[in-house]
């Protein structure tokens, strides 16, 4: 039985059919991965996920038709992000409109790991878009490293109605482990309370095995800073498949992640989806 309360707020998916729905040439997933809205949802309901924000990558561009065709061929089980070819040309708050309105898309990510779209963020390039973020109430979600959490800061003060993601635990670098000294600037961002985190793909940060336990002391000092409500459980699914089940990405923070565990289970239930849902209400 599915839990109405457990959202995965970061989840890919791409389409069997390659003919119907192609990726962009050069950016194409491996066929061997079975990225099909219903294997994601095999998955989400043998893990009693209720509810899955869909992510959109370069890998399919612009083309929202899989995810459009999902959310209406399985209402309620889906939310949808979306990604701009360009999110610093003039034409973005339009595109983003386009996708708003025609799609059903509720926010976009940037991705910073793209120097370009580093530059033209600090440059304020991106400011339209956030405007029409922060006027519609749709959350801006931030792909990056540690290096652009800077960038991050300066929109986040720049904006403080903008509702701003960071993924990924905001990409730690275990290396600097107790200290993590150049993730202060994402610490920093703790003190802004529309900043949230995704609390998702360990296995892209952690040299250990499962359950990823060189991340719990970050994560410790992550939960004390944002909070549960701020925080927001994410599989990366089907990202490092078959390596990493979508069920031990789940257990890894309800289980056995201590900094959970030492929640009340109002709080637990926060970070598993009650904040996701909070971002997205009416589509959850």
């Amino acid at each position: 039985m599915n839990d109405p309360f457990i959202f995965d707020s970061h989840v890919h998916i791409w389409s069997t059919d390659r003919q119907r729905y192609p990726m962009v040439a050069g950016r194409e997933r491996p066929v061997e991965h079975d990225g099909s809205a219903e294997a994601l949802l095999r998955e989400m309901d043998a893990a009693g996920v209720g509810t899955a924000l869909l992510v959109q990558t370069p890998w399919l561009g612009e083309d929202n038709r899989y995810f459009v065709d999902a959310m209406r061929q399985y209402p309620g089980r889906f939310v949808s992000l979306g990604w701009l070819e360009d999110p610093v040309a003039p034409d973005a708050r339009e595109r983003a409109q386009r996708q708003y309105d025609e799609d059903g898309f509720r926010g976009v990510r940037l991705h910073l790991t793209d120097a370009r779209v580093d530059e033209g963020v600090r440059a304020g390039a991106a400011h339209p878009l956030f405007r029409w973020a922060q006027d519609l109430g749709v959350p801006v979600q931030f792909l990056n490293r540690v290096p652009t959490h800077p960038t991050i800061l300066g929109v986040a003060q720049r904006f403080p109605d903008l509702t701003i993601i960071v993924d990924h635990l905001g990409h730690p670098m275990i290396e600097e482990a107790p200290a993590f000294a150049s993730s202060e600037p994402f610490f920093e961002l703790a003190q802004y309370p529309h900043v949230y985190v995704k609390v998702s793909n360990h296995v892209i940060s952690s040299k250990q095995p499962y359950p990823w336990a060189d991340l719990h002391a970050y994560q410790q000092r992550m939960f004390d800073a944002f909070g549960p409500r701020r925080l927001m459980w994410g599989s990366n699914w089907p990202m490092q498949v078959p390596e990493v089940s979508y069920q031990s990405r789940l257990d890894a923070v309800r289980r056995d992640l201590p900094a959970i565990g030492a929640l009340s289970k109002d709080d637990q239930a926060w970070v598993l989806g009650g904040t996701a849902r909070s971002l997205w209400p009416a589509e959850g």
